[in-house]
């Protein structure tokens, strides 16, 4: 078939564009067209704002409604992720063995979850009213890891370990919500892999090959075509045909059967599939939020396979206790954010993983897969207490869902008490905890709980902490709270924070205006202290002991600023030249500062002044009017520049009349 051949290019061209997306996101700005998830229809069925990700969701599911799972085989990101890490594990000698995974009961979880968010947000704010259409309202990584490390890691847990266990497209075969759907198409699609000619001399090269575990020979030869919902038409069974009997085709032909597709035992009992689901949703429960759902799901699975394999074994392989070490050291550091360094603890990361799964192996884990685990029936202490733990986890989840929904709902309304009440008990357990406690921040100073909202703010900095944020939660609470709420904000950032220099800044000038100078004078003292060579910390020292009228001690920190920093302390020097009556001092300093920086209302100004006390009142005019050019509106220098002309009108009269 000669659509198997640029299969590979196809992939590769999908997965560049998938990250290109990303790129394009994050490190040139680009936000036209936001993330591209089926979760998107959900999203956009409880706010009825349309995106990119909404449109691209409804014309797949067209597509699949005659193609079937073709979109999984071809165009699926992390089916091409598995198909990566099943090539690379080939060429590292590893050759996973493939299991039949029949199990779908974590995936029917996963869409439970979907339609009961839809369902609750109905239930508190009703159906949509109206429909808009915004491509870009999801951010790219809302789908995507922000650390390529987390990226990495979910690698290794969603794609190679479970390859190694279950076999290619394990994920999809028991994980994959999506993949569900696309067998649900499957049955209805007239799509199919189908027989063109007689097979006369078959080696079952179809099967072996087949990375979803489809026994493709059989069915050919009882059907005349694939009809195993599993199928993804990738075309490898295509290609590996030496007789070129396959072809995929919309129609049917003299090869085509009635019948059921060939069943194959699975490899794991329903009693497994039971603690795993349950595993699953104490994994999502617990990380979910932190790590994303595709990695949870996975670690769900694998965990509660791992389980029930010590707890029937009573032993543990160097193989689990490699897999468990990477994972929780990989969680630990999930969010590095630098990305070099994030990608190589990645590339570590999955380094170590094939030289553990090549050296060590895992013979008596295959041995307990392809013996046991068929007709295992789990010990009913180990289903009780993973069952009775997920439904505990679950229900907790569900009620706070439920509430959060409530909160919301009251918000929208206006009733912030309502709101501030709800989520002061479940801000944290939120999908976005900063984004909760900081909206909960805002909530409160509404209804005038400064200090809660002051606690609110920090809770949100110390899950998610920015500079600027934090700069914006001192504003609000100074304009919207009071005074000792900002104080203490201010105080709490500068301890917390001390590598941030504006937050030392802040604390000092909050206690300035306060009128506690001796506290200013600590906080500005130990700044200089731990850092000497800065020279902002002597600027805020001098203008502290200005306003205490210590002229002397001033001066000496704008000399030690502008020995630093000449450009940053001239203006500062001209104003102690000024004060000292130090005229054409303080003017060669004013010059400096305007030569030296961008144009400056209050250096102008303070410059127009010095020009007036020393008779100069067409240089003083000069320069306001170049304040002027800054601000047109600027009443001060306006008024300046009517003075000074009146003077001079003045002095220009009375000129002309002593010459009369």
């Amino acid at each position: 078939m000669i659509w198997a051949r640029y299969r590979r290019p196809l992939l590769f061209l999908v997965y560049f564009l998938f990250f290109f997306h990303t790129a394009l996101w994050h490190y040139w700005g680009y936000e036209g067209v936001g993330h591209l998830g089926f979760g998107e229809f959900f999203g956009s069925m409880r706010t009825g704002i349309i995106t990119a990700g909404t449109v691209f969701s409804i014309v797949v599911f067209l597509h699949a409604l005659f193609f079937g799972g073709l979109f999984c085989g071809w165009f699926c990101h992390w089916g091409i992720t598995q198909d990566i890490a099943a090539w690379i594990m080939k060429k590292a000698g590893i050759r996973p063995q493939m299991q039949h995974l029949d199990s779908k009961l974590i995936p029917w979880f996963w869409f439970i979850i979907l339609i009961a968010q839809v369902a609750v947000f109905w239930l508190y704010n009703g159906l949509p009213t109206s429909f808009s259409f915004n491509p870009s309202a999801t951010p790219v990584w809302t789908g995507v890891p922000r650390s390529i490390l987390l990226i990495c890691l979910t690698t290794i847990v969603s794609g190679f370990a479970l390859i190694f266990l279950f076999g290619e497209r394990a994920f999809c075969r028991c994980i994959c919500t999506f993949r569900l759907w696309f067998s649900w198409f499957e049955r209805i699609a007239p799509h199919k892999v189908r027989q063109i000619k007689e097979c006369t001399s078959c080696q079952l090269e179809c099967t072996n090959v087949c990375p979803m575990g489809v026994d493709v020979a059989a069915e050919i030869r009882d059907l005349g075509h694939v009809k195993n919902t599993e199928c993804v038409k990738c075309h490898i069974c295509i290609g590996a045909c030496p007789n070129q009997v396959l072809e995929t085709s919309l129609r049917k032909n003299n090869f085509h059967k009635d019948g059921e597709p060939q069943s194959r035992p699975a490899a794991l009992s329903r009693s497994i599939s039971l603690v795993q689901a349950a595993m699953a949703v104490i994994v999502v429960v617990l990380f979910g939020f932190e790590v994303g759902g595709n990695i949870s799901l996975s670690l769900g699975f694998l965990s509660g396979f791992l389980l029930i394999h010590i707890w029937h074994t009573r032993s543990v392989t160097a193989f689990e206790i490699i897999l468990a070490v990477l994972t929780v050291v990989g969680l630990y550091f999930k969010d590095d954010m630098n990305d070099p360094v994030s990608l190589g603890k990645g590339l570590v990361a999955i380094t170590v993983f094939l030289v553990a799964a090549r050296q060590l192996g895992f013979a008596k884990g295959f041995e307990f897969i392809n013996k046991h685990t068929p007709a295992l029936q789990v010990s009913k202490p180990l289903v009780v207490i993973t069952l009775l733990t997920a439904v505990v986890l679950g229900g907790r989840e569900a009620h706070t869902s439920m509430l959060i929904h409530q909160a919301n709902a009251a918000r929208r309304g206006n009733d912030n008490l309502t709101y501030a009440s709800i989520m002061e008990a479940c801000a944290g357990s939120h999908s976005d905890p900063a984004g909760a406690w900081y909206d909960l921040g805002k909530a409160q100073l509404k209804i005038n709980q400064p200090q809660k909202a002051c606690e609110s703010f920090k809770k949100s900095l110390k899950i998610v902490f920015s500079p600027m944020v934090a700069g914006t939660m001192f504003e609000l609470l100074e304009e919207f709270g009071n005074r000792d709420a900002a104080e203490g904000f201010a105080a709490w950032l500068a301890r917390e924070y001390p590598q941030i220099d504006e937050f030392t800044f802040l604390a000092g000038n909050t206690l300035m205006e306060k009128g506690d100078i001796a506290g200013a004078e600590k906080i500005f003292n130990d700044f200089i202290t731990r850092k000497p060579s800065h020279h902002d910390g002597y600027l805020a020292m001098g203008e502290l002991q200005l306003k205490q009228n210590r002229i002397d001690e001033a001066e000496e920190m704008f000399n030690r600023a502008y020995t630093i920093s000449p450009a940053s302390s001239a203006f500062f020097m001209a104003d102690i030249s000024h004060r000292r009556g130090q005229f054409d001092r303080a003017e060669k300093f004013y010059e400096e500062a305007i030569r030296s920086n961008p144009p400056n209302i209050v250096v102008l100004m303070d410059q127009g002044g010095n020009f007036v006390v020393q008779g100069k009142l067409r240089e003083a005019i000069n320069a306001w009017k170049a304040a002027l050019a800054i601000d047109p509106d600027f009443e001060p220098a306006k008024r300046s520049i009517a003075e000074a002309e009146a003077d001079l009108a003045a002095k220009k009269a009375a000129i002309l009349g002593g010459q009369k």
